[in-house]
């Protein structure tokens, strides 16, 4: 499944990824990984003010 990733860094720049498969942040806390079907995106979490992404990543299954 494809989604969309929006980061927003603490100069107010914006990146908008909206083919990300995978967003993750590293064990340590300190870089932001976005991968794509072409490419891996890595970002300093230091450089970041906030990241939002499609809610369908989060999707429940239906218990029913």
């Amino acid at each position: 499944m494809q989604y969309w990733v929006k980061v927003v860094f603490t100069d107010n720049q914006e990146l908008m990824v909206k083919d990300a498969v995978r967003h993750t942040i590293s064990e340590d806390m300190e870089v932001l990984e976005i991968d794509t079907p072409r490419e891996v995106t890595i970002i300093p979490v230091k450089q970041i003010k906030y990241v939002s992404c499609d809610a369908t990543v989060f999707n429940k299954k239906s218990t029913t």
